[in-house]
């Protein structure tokens, strides 16, 4: 009777003895041979791990197959994210560049800025206008604020070198001390100059424009001008400082330096214009009332400019000694802003000022300037910061025509 554990042994000895001669190998040459290296992790072996460690292969479960794609497309989106902020910047870098060029040309160069570009950074309340406490306890040495007020110059713009650009400009502006010194365009619509430089080449920083509903014959009653609020401190960034700075001792600061804006036109005109008020705007009806301030070009009668003055002043976040009456000529400064956060709502910060009366002294007694805490605001804003309207607190008196 045969032993079953011999006629097992006798069987794998079988089994291993057929194998090896499949290999044309002995037991003994096969155990004296040596292995084959298993591949480097450097040159182009290392690129292929990389590569299988990336891409799905054959033989992958369903759950390396899941993650590698996931990692393909993340590696696409920063790539993508990547490449359209080397693309951002340069063409930011490039219009401000050809800003400078046309500066030259109509006579009117970028050389009173202080602020380097590079080194220009949004004030604080921009990201989020909250009262805080400028000094805490102990003996720190107090702010100290310049607020000599800045001096305009005359602008003498040569319109024969921009309209030899484009036809489309109607006037220059500047605020003086800042890099808002551009032409202004006119267009049939809203849409067209917002990503179009002077040239009409695309941009991603536009250029300044007026609205469509203004007519630049002499019979608007507010000219309306957009400008995009660029992280690089061009356009209408510099808007952004007329909002109330709480984090210093001036929280006007800004306005008392720049109190007034000038608007150069080519039917000779050089007029200045005094800053009155500064407003949050809600543009969505999901987050509450929506000022229509942008199709405020004309009024049908005194009644109508006050009670929009009156709406104005209820939503401005400071007051200042100028007065207004019906007949004024108004200017309004239009730019996005983003306070409650870049995917919240889209608002904007708009700073309206009125033209210099004929025979009126351009002097602007900054000192009675105080902020207004209690601006009237939309559903949104109280809903995420919360509060609410508690009545119109303006001096009404200032409002001539009222």
């Amino acid at each position: 009777m045969v032993n079953q554990e011999n006629y097992d042994k006798a069987k794998k000895d079988d089994a291993v003895r057929y194998a090896l001669d499949k290999m044309g190998s002995s037991p003994e040459s096969f155990k004296s041979s040596k292995q084959p290296k298993r591949p480097t992790d450097s040159g182009g072996n290392g690129f292929v791990r990389v590569m299988h460690t990336i891409f799905p292969q054959s033989g992958d479960t369903k759950g390396e197959v899941a993650r590698k794609l996931f990692l393909i497309i993340a590696i696409l989106v920063f790539l993508f994210a990547l490449g359209y902020l080397i693309w951002e910047l340069t063409g930011i870098s490039d219009a401000h560049e050809q800003d400078i060029e046309i500066g030259e040309l109509a006579g009117s160069p970028l050389v009173d800025v202080e602020n380097n570009l590079n080194e220009y950074t949004p004030p604080h309340q921009v990201q989020n206008p909250v009262i805080t406490e400028v000094t805490g306890p102990g003996t720190e040495e107090p702010e100290y604020v310049d607020l000599t007020p800045v001096k305009n110059t005359p602008l003498n713009i040569n319109w024969q070198n921009l309209w030899a650009i484009n036809p489309d400009v109607k006037a220059w502006i500047k605020l003086t001390g800042t890099l808002i010194n551009y032409p202004v365009v006119h267009s049939t619509d809203n849409d067209y100059y917002l990503h179009r430089d002077l040239y009409g080449n695309y941009s991603f920083s536009g250029t300044v424009f007026s609205s469509y509903l203004n007519r630049w014959d002499g019979t608007d009653d507010n000219i309306i001008l957009f400008g995009h609020n660029m992280q690089a401190g061009t356009y209408f960034s510099y808007l952004a400082h007329y909002v109330p700075n709480d984090w210093s001792t001036e929280p006007l600061a800004f306005y008392k330096v720049h109190p007034t804006i000038q608007l150069a036109t080519p039917d000779g005109k050089n007029e200045t214009f005094k800053i009155f008020a500064g407003m949050y705007v809600n543009t969505e009806e999901r987050c509450g009332e929506v000022f229509q301030y942008i199709n405020r070009t004309r009024f049908s009668g005194v009644d109508d400019f006050n009670q929009f003055i009156l709406d104005v002043m209820d939503r401005s976040w400071f007051y200042t000694d100028v007065d207004l009456q019906y007949g004024d000529d108004l200017l309004t400064l239009s730019t996005c802003s983003w306070p409650l956060g870049e995917k919240a709502c889209d608002t904007r910060w708009v700073v309206l000022a009125r033209r210099v009366r004929d025979g009126e002294s351009e002097t602007v007694d900054t000192t009675v300037a105080k902020r207004n805490y209690n601006p009237k605001l939309f559903e949104y804003w109280y809903k995420v910061r919360g509060g609410s309207w508690k009545g119109r607190t303006w001096d009404t008196s200032k409002l001539l025509s009222y």
